[in-house]
C-alpha cells in the first residue's frame, strides 16, 4: 500500500470499550473508541498493532501488543481480537475483567506487517494459525471490495488452521468475504474430523499448502 497522508500518531491514549462480541469459547473482539476525543483518534494500516499498558494488575506495569482486527475503512471504531491463553495474565484480564465502558491505555499504531503494493505481489497468499489470523482479517476487510484497484491486491488467498469449527474467528464475515470473486479461504481443523469442502482435517502441511495453491 502506498503511504497516504496520515495524522501523526500519538503517545499513550485512553481508549474506551464500546462493545464486545464473543468469537469463540475463549476469544472475544473488543471495539474501542477514543475516550478523550469521542472518535477514532488515529489512522492506521491494515495489519498494524497497538501496544497496551496495564499499571494496576501487577506491582510493575505490564505491556502487551495486539494486532487490530478491524480495517481502516471501518470508521466507527477500531477492534482487536484477543484469545485467552494458558497462564496468560493479560488475555485472562481481557476475557474476565474488561467490560463495556472499560478504559484501556494504548499507543500506536505500529508495525510493518502490511500489504505494500510497491513491494508485494498482486496475488497475496496468507497462512495463519489460530489468533495469528487477525492481521490477515484486517487486510481482507480492507481490500475485499476493491480487488484489482490501484494499490490493492488482485487476489486474496487465506489458508488458516483452527482446532475446531467453534474456534474459527470472525467466521460469519469470512464466509461472506469468500464469496467475492478473487478471494479463496480454506480452513484446516486440527481436532475435528471433516470430509466436506469447507474444512480440511489436520494441521497445515506442505501437501495441504500445495493443494491450496493449486485450487485457488
Amino acid at each position: 500500500m502506498q503511504q497516504k497522508d496520515r495524522r501523526v500518531k500519538r503517545g499513550w491514549m485512553n481508549l474506551k470499550v464500546l462493545d464486545i462480541i464473543e468469537e469463540s469459547p475463549d476469544t472475544k473482539t473488543y471495539f474501542l473508541v477514543d475516550a478523550d476525543e469521542g472518535g477514532r483518534q488515529f489512522d492506521y494500516l491494515a495489519g498494524q498493532y497497538l501496544t497496551f499498558r496495564f499499571d494496576h494488575i501487577k506491582p510493575k506495569p505490564i505491556v502487551r501488543s495486539y494486532t487490530l482486527s478491524s480495517s481502516p475503512n471501518q470508521q466507527d471504531a477500531i477492534a482487536l481480537t484477543v484469545k485467552t491463553v494458558d497462564k496468560g495474565v493479560i488475555s485472562h484480564y481481557f476475557y474476565e475483567q474488561v467490560k463495556k465502558g472499560t478504559i484501556l491505555r494504548a499507543r500506536g499504531p505500529m508495525g510493518k506487517f502490511i500489504y505494500d503494493s510497491n513491494k508485494d505481489q498482486k496475488d497475496l497468499v496468507m497462512v495463519a494459525g489460530g489468533s495469528g489470523v487477525t492481521p490477515f482479517v484486517s487486510i481482507m476487510r480492507e481490500y475485499a471490495h476493491q480487488l484489482g484497484a490501484e494499490d490493492s491486491p488482485r487476489t486474496l488467498s487465506l489458508l488458516v488452521s483452527h482446532r475446531t469449527a467453534k474456534d474459527i474467528l470472525c467466521a460469519k464475515e469470512l464466509e461472506e468475504i469468500k464469496e467475492i470473486p478473487g478471494i479463496h479461504i480454506q480452513t484446516c481443523l486440527t481436532r475435528e474430523e471433516t470430509t466436506g469442502p469447507n474444512h480440511w482435517s489436520g494441521r497445515i502441511s506442505p501437501a495441504k499448502l500445495e493443494q491450496f495453491l493449486e485450487n485457488k
